[in-house]
């Protein structure tokens, strides 16, 4: 649940975050309050035209000092003179709001691409593995429909809070000049609303936060029956979960309808206290012409005045209204951002450049969010070159095991030590730059082939991309695609078989050329051929390198020098004795293959377990 705050406190919050945009925020600042003494320059030359060229009353004093002393009583000079003045300030206030338009646009596109891209990288850093209390659906909503509430609350916040109450106080002081009583009328009539709607504000901005989350259960319900496509055609579910979502859809409009209601009556008080202040400001303005103390001029400019007062007036008390959706979307995306990163990092964090691949967990426990433990005081060690074979029931903690190692998560006991520091001493980029995954479900982005192979070394050059291709046995279809590497991957990398996707991965492991390497189950998914291709790139790969390999069944580490065994939450280690590697060897001529600890018995040897 979101923490509920005060809108002056979520303004702070906004202010604090655009701090790299300030200048460009000040000069907005200055482009809005251009708007008010351009705007009151509008009605001058019709003032004039009635008063001084249709009537005979003299002209303004500021007007006879820019006019020459042949000019002043020319009264056809003096028409063409205003209107043309008329024409010059209306070009003037086009070019302003188009300049302004143009260039505060300019800016919040600025800030919100930056904004999200923090947003996105808060998120990151938060929840990393399963288990997480907040879901994924729900992140990206806050990163991209939530984010953008950063230049709500600041350029279109702000900004015209602060451009029209000068606007406001300009035109209050200049009609206060010819006549304070419509000043006072003015400001009499819709002030009062504008303290209201101020005072209500918190109610509606729950409001809008039930709108938000509603409307974020909405995406994830989207999210979840589409990626689960294939379970609900064959279910024959269609209708069932078409129903789920005009069900939430309901919920959403309900929600907003709630909000829309409150909006409107706020509407329709403002409007009757502008028509209220207008039809009594008239009055005493006709008034004062039939008394004589206002000419027909004066009425204009007042009127006019009162116009350019009211709609600010107007414009504050909807901004205000319209505010608290900004104020329940910069909550989500400020929550997600001052959430405390899962994995903290050391201030003093050590730097690793390139480790050697010595792996130790010393009495490792861990446990998901207080729940049981998962593991229990595992203990092993991993010499540099190693390969380890991991195995155990689905759900056993095997991929806890090395989410610890490359600290997606950190154990709640125990150390666990590379090249014998703990992991909590190095940096947390260094660290993982260590390791290359190769997952079941290849993880491809897209975008281009040859960027996914480079993504963990976008430096890398052409030709060491094609390279890493050739060496994961990749290149020869890539380059039989049209537009070869550069062509895209597209969603899911629905365009590439599960071979192809593998084989790419491979490729960004051959490039990244870390020294340790983690495979979990990379070939489960795959047919026999295929996986006999990928398999042969990645024993090339796994050499030299201290390898994890995952997996559900022990026939599968020919190859191990070890094997952990995970089950009941605890680690039983098997360190396989060099003559248990024969069977492998049949293996690959066609022989069945058995199981280490059967072997060694049949040859009258202990198997050499030890247990944690």
């Amino acid at each position: 649940m979101v923490k509920k705050t005060l809108p002056s406190a979520i303004y702070w919050r906004a202010l604090k975050e655009a701090r790299p945009w300030y200048p460009q925020l000040a000069a907005i600042l200055l482009l809005g309050l251009l708007a008010t003494p351009i705007g009151l320059l509008a009605p001058i030359p019709v003032k004039v035209i009635l008063d001084s060229v249709l009537g005979d009353d003299p002209l303004p004093t500021f007007v006879t000092h820019l006019l020459p002393w042949d000019m002043i009583a020319d009264k056809e000079a003096i028409l063409h003179l205003c209107i043309a003045a008329g024409v010059l300030i209306a070009l003037l206030a086009i070019a302003h709001t188009t300049v302004e338009w143009l260039y505060r646009e300019t800016i919040a596109d600025q800030m919100v691409r930056g904004f999200r891209g923090k947003v996105l990288g808060t998120a990151l850093t938060q929840a990393p593995v399963r288990h997480d209390d907040r879901g994924v659906v729900d992140q990206v909503f806050r990163v991209s429909q939530d984010a953008p509430a950063l230049q709500a609350m600041t350029i279109w916040g702000v900004i015209p809070l602060v451009t029209k109450t000068g606007s406001v106080a300009w035109v209050v002081w200049v009609t206060a000049l010819i006549d304070p009583r419509m000043a006072a009328v003015a400001l009499a009539t819709a002030v009062p609303l504008i303290v209201l709607i101020v005072l209500k504000q918190r109610p509606l901005c729950d409001r809008w936060h039930r709108v938000r989350e509603l409307e974020s259960r909405l995406t994830q319900l989207a999210y979840e029956v589409l990626g689960a496509r294939r379970v609900v055609l064959t279910t024959g579910r269609e209708r069932q979960e078409a129903q789920r979502l005009v069900d939430q859809g309901r919920a959403v409009f309900l929600a907003r309808l709630s909000v829309m209601l409150i909006d409107a009556g706020f509407r329709v008080a403002l409007a009757l206290a502008v028509a209220t202040g207008t039809a009594a400001i008239l009055y005493i303005s006709v008034r004062g012409v039939q008394a004589g103390a206002l000419s027909v001029g004066d009425l204009v400019v007042l009127l006019a005045y009162m116009a350019q007062l009211y709609e600010p007036l107007k414009a504050i008390a909807e901004h205000i209204v319209a505010q608290q959706s900004a104020f329940a979307c910069g909550e989500r995306a400020f929550e997600l951002l001052e959430a405390p990163p899962a994995i903290p990092e050391k201030p003093d964090a050590l730097p690793l450049h390139a480790a050697k691949g010595a792996v130790e967990f010393s009495h490792v426990s861990f446990a998901y969010g207080g729940g049981p433990a998962v593991l229990r005081n595992a203990s092993f060690t991993v010499p540099p070159g190693t390969c380890v074979g991991i195995v155990g029931r689905t759900g056993s903690g095997k991929s806890t095991l090395v989410n610890m190692l490359v600290r997606l998560v950190d154990p709640v006991d125990g150390a666990i030590r590379l090249d014998g520091v703990d992991l909590r001493e190095y940096r947390l980029d260094d660290l993982r730059r260590q390791f290359a995954i190769m997952e079941q479900e290849p993880a491809l982005f897209s975008t281009t082939i040859a960027e996914n192979i480079a993504y963990g070394r976008p430096d890398a050059t052409m030709a060491e991309i094609e390279e890493a291709a050739r060496r994961a046995h990749a290149h020869d279809f890539i380059a039989a695609l049209p537009r070869g590497y550069r062509s895209l991957v597209g969603e899911r990398a629905l365009m590439l078989s599960g071979g192809e996707r593998q084989r790419i991965c491979l490729a960004r492991a051959f490039l990244k050329q870390a020294p340790i390497l983690i495979l979990d189950e990379p070939t489960s998914a795959l047919d026999k051929d295929t996986e006999a291709a990928v398999a042969d790139a990645v024993e090339e790969l796994m050499r030299g390198r201290t390898t994890f390999i995952i997996a559900h069944r022990v026939s599968t580490l020919r190859r191990a020098d070890m094997i952990l065994r995970v089950a009941g939450g605890r680690v039983h280690v098997e360190n396989r004795q060099p003559a248990a590697k024969e069977p492998a060897a049949k293996a690959e001529r066609g022989a069945t293959v058995i199981d280490a600890a059967q072997w060694a018995r049949s040859h009258g040897l202990r198997p050499p377990f030890r247990h944690h």
